[in-house]
């Protein structure tokens, strides 16, 4: 089955948005899958195999040969200026999420190839939305970009260096440094404790409202930072809690999608 979702990954074309790296892609999807029912996760086991965790591992080599699903576009999710999402065509997380809902929500009419493929989307595109990088809001232009910050290097006060870096690839690698060591099953015991109270909260809603959500998240990040912004020590600490929020809140409704889409 895996042979299969690269195959149709290297025809669907060229990936250049991000999640996470790969450990915390996995927690997400191993805690989600926890969430399933019992229904979902038999179903889900038959289309993806019996080895759950690997999924994500293919995920991320796919991602590095930049063969993941079709485009940008497709990873991310755009806000207008009362944070209502733009959905004006089929090129955008929101809208493939829905048809993949669908897909396995229809399956038994559909082949084993595209349930398979469109149970992959749910899981990477769901977690792609909850990615900061890949919000975009039309108050501030600049969320589109991938800009260029000064982050701290260590020190405080006057003796505080900085070093440039870039926003996106904060938010997809520059939290898990600090955690190089951890497993998936540390991360999920932390998410659990401190988002496991709020899952029925996360799980409401649609793919739209979580768009929403999404957007209410990052709307005080770009009330502050964008090009050439400095980010102190204590503000990277503090956009952490934001960063595992957004992976709670992928985990969550990964598993809301498809215990909808399966019963």
């Amino acid at each position: 089955m895996k042979k299969i979702f690269l195959t149709l990954a290297l025809v669907m074309g060229v990936y250049t948005a991000q999640a996470w790296n790969w450990i915390y892609d996995q927690a997400a999807w191993l805690w989600a899958y926890e969430n399933l029912t019992p229904e979902a996760q038999t179903e889900v086991k038959k289309y993806l195999g019996e080895n759950i965790r690997t999924q994500v591992q293919t995920f991320e080599a796919a991602r590095k040969k930049g063969q993941l699903l079709e485009t940008a576009d497709w990873r991310t999710i755009s806000l207008d200026m009362y944070l209502k999402p733009v959905v004006n065509d089929d090129k955008n997380a929101i809208a493939q999420l829905e048809n993949a809902v669908e897909v396995v929500k229809n399956r038994a009419s559909k082949s084993e190839e595209e349930v398979a493929f469109a149970i992959h989307k749910i899981i990477e595109l769901t977690i792609d939305m909850h990615n900061v990088g890949n919000v975009y809001l039309e108050e501030f232009p600049y969320s589109k970009e991938d800009f260029e910050f000064q982050q701290s290097a260590g020190g405080y006060g006057k003796r505080e260096k900085f070093k440039t870096r870039k926003w996106k690839h904060l938010w997809s690698y520059g939290f898990s440094v600090f955690h190089s060591a951890w497993s998936a099953e540390m991360h999920i015991r932390d998410l659990k404790v401190c988002h496991g109270r709020y899952k029925e909260q996360y799980q409401a809603g649609t793919v739209r409202d979580w768009a929403t959500d999404m957007g209410k998240v990052v709307q005080p990040l770009y009330s502050w930072a964008g090009p050439d912004c400095y980010l102190s020590r204590q503000a990277h600490a503090e956009n952490e809690e934001v960063f595992l929020a957004g992976v709670a809140r992928a985990s969550c409704r990964i598993a809301a999608l498809l215990n909808g889409a399966i019963k």
